[in-house]
């Protein structure tokens, strides 16, 4: 992780010096622009490295959450300010072709302002859409569950509770759910992010989650982020063996009123004997367990008549989930990439990074999620909850 943020650090002076070349001003100014762009630079690589070398406590959580806020500032100031430079080039080599210009021309003060602009106008519509929380809807044949009558579920992941929460959101997510008059509510996991104290006042959330209303209650996974350790930038440097859990989050789930499934099988007898299977996270177990129980092993006392409903926290083993009798698996973990460009890059990466697949006669469903990760903004993608209606 170093060598990513001396490379990020690289790229960004390499950037800010092909704009400053361009920018035709004196050079008093230019000193100024170079002198800020050089400390929010130093800034968005300097404080989350700290805020990871710091044990939990008020001067960890500082460093983390201003740092995440920089992130967001600085990432997209220097890409604005990139795209001007290849915008810049681009129309030098047009004139050049056309033998308008021989020389390359020099920007004005605009490629300064501009990404300036730029960065605080997206980060502004960041935070406003990131604390907006939608309602996506999903259709399916009731018989997909063993249902007779219809049946309404609502999903939601990802609330990643840490440093740059506001109450202010669950509360609107709660609210959200209350509204869809559900049957069954089920979270996909990233209750918080790799530290419970982060959280600060756990009771409060608790209340707050505590409001959540359902017919036949809340289901929930771990996710990866559900254990204590080390963050840098977003990514931990700590193996399988040591992400555990803080010993108070178990009592802090069932202070929120949910049901919690670790690598178990639970029936609902309401719902016609409807099977919920929880599963482990795949890449961090939790309790210091290196994997969690295959869907073979997990699913071993199921009857293959039965309908299943997969409540994972990653979208993983979606090719097995025919085969292994899954009717629905539902999940979250990849927030559809959160910011621009994320969003593209996990689409093209992941198997499913979002929204509802057939996978054979199985079908998965990812969510975006409500909370968001490193940043508080999100940028072409949405904060939701996802209702599934069996009809």
């Amino acid at each position: 992780m170093i060598l990513i943020y001396a490379a990020i650090g690289i790229v960004g002076l390499a950037v800010l010096g092909l704009a400053l070349n361009r920018i035709q001003v004196n050079k008093k100014a230019k000193k100024t622009i170079l002198f800020i762009s050089l400390a929010a630079l130093a800034i968005m690589v300097v404080f989350p490295i700290t805020g990871a070398l710091l044990p939990d406590g008020p001067a960890c959580w500082f460093f983390q959450k201003w740092g995440n806020i920089f992130a967001g500032y600085v990432m997209y100031y220097y890409m604005a300010l990139l795209v001007l430079v290849i915008i810049e080039f681009v129309v030098w080599i047009v004139r050049r072709i056309g033998k308008k210009d021989k020389k390359p021309g020099r920007g004005s003060m605009i490629m300064a302002v501009l990404p300036l602009v730029i960065t605080l106008v997206v980060n502004a519509m960041g935070v406003q859409t990131a604390h907006d929380v939608k309602v996506t809807n999903y259709t399916l044949d009731k018989e997909k569950l063993g249902q007779t009558e219809p049946l309404r579920i609502v999903l939601f992941a990802d609330t990643h509770i840490g440093v740059n929460s506001t109450p202010e959101l669950y509360e609107d997510m709660v609210e959200k759910i209350n509204e869809q008059d559900a049957d069954l509510v089920v979270l996909a996991g990233d209750m918080v992010t790799s530290s419970f104290g982060a959280m600060r006042d756990p009771d409060a959330y608790a209340a707050i989650m505590r409001g959540i209303k359902s017919r036949l209650g809340v289901y929930a996974v771990y996710g990866n982020h559900d254990v204590d350790e080390p963050l840098l930038g977003g990514f931990t440097y700590a193996g399988r063996e040591n992400a555990l859990r803080n010993p108070a989050m178990e009592g802090w789930v069932k202070d929120c009123g949910w049901k919690l499934l670790t690598d178990e099988v639970t029936r609902i007898p309401e719902l016609n004997g409807l099977v919920i299977a929880g599963r482990r996270d795949e890449s961090r177990p939790g309790e210091g367990l290196m994997e969690r129980a295959d869907l073979e092993n997990l699913l071993k006392d199921v009857d293959p008549e039965e309908s299943i409903l997969l409540l994972q926290h990653e979208p993983s083993d979606l090719d097995d989930l025919d085969e292994c009798g899954v009717d629905l698996s539902v999940s979250g973990h990849t927030h559809d990439g959160q910011i621009f460009p994320g969003n593209i890059i996990t689409r093209i990466l992941e198997d499913q990074s979002y929204g509802m697949k057939d996978w054979g006669e199985a079908t998965a469903i990812v969510t975006s999620g409500v909370g968001y990760y490193g940043p508080p903004i999100r940028v072409c993608t949405i904060s939701e909850i996802v209702v599934i209606d069996l009809v």
